[in-house]
């Protein structure tokens, strides 16, 4: 009966620091990635899809499959596919920083529109970047719509979550870069993809016509 307890604690053990080593690999790789800056979106997405395959299917292999992920999708639509989203959420940004003081109506009037435009943009990305890692032959146009849609759909209850995930990693970065290379980035891209899958179930499980994103299997 001990041997069998110790070796079931000794398996739990291995377990935990594999998936540590994983953990502290895959944030590495992505890092070093997204150094180039122009990467970020295809690094983004790499390891939105090595995740997925790592939680979903099992396939521990993490960065063998990021950077499998990432040669599949180094082209100028994939970048796109991503980075639309992105530019339009750091645009919305710089709205919300130039309008931040008020003053007049108009001012506050613009601020509104910023924030609601940043909240729609980050959710856009979150939902874009989980769409893509599973369906990565979809055409942007229609991703770009099925992410805006959930988006929208699911403002409320996803939206707030995006924006607070995004504000923190941006704080504890700034606090503590020593963070980005112990698994910041990464717990960052985890933290995206749960809330996107938690927006694409929901969607899935309203009485409303199928659309891309909301499979009802999953």
């Amino acid at each position: 009966m001990t041997s069998v307890l110790a070796a079931g604690a000794k398996k739990s053990v291995v377990a935990a620091l594999r998936t540590i080593f994983n953990f502290l690999a895959l944030n590495f790789v992505l890092v070093v990635a997204c150094a180039a800056l122009v990467t970020l979106p295809l690094a983004l997405e790499a390891a939105t899809v090595a995740l997925e395959r790592w939680r979903v299917e099992g396939e521990d292999r993490v960065v063998r499959e990021f950077l499998a992920a990432f040669r599949a999708r180094a082209s100028l639509r994939t970048a796109a596919r991503a980075g639309v989203p992105l530019l339009a959420a750091l645009v919305a940004l710089q709205e919300v920083h130039f309008f931040a003081g008020g003053g007049s109506l108009m001012d506050w009037v613009c601020l509104g529109s910023g924030v609601s435009a940043l909240v729609v943009a980050l959710s856009s990305v979150g939902y874009t970047l989980l769409l893509s890692a599973q369906r990565p032959l979809t055409p942007t146009l229609d991703m770009w719509s099925s992410a805006v849609g959930l988006a929208v759909r699911n403002v409320v209850m996803t939206g707030p979550l995006f924006v607070l995930e995004a504000a923190a990693a941006a704080l504890l970065g700034f606090l503590d870069p020593a963070l980005v290379l112990i698994g910041l980035p990464l717990g960052f891209v985890q933290l995206v993809r749960l809330t996107a899958r938690l927006g694409t179930r929901r969607a899935a499980g309203a009485p409303s016509p199928a659309h891309l994103g909301e499979p009802g299997s999953q």
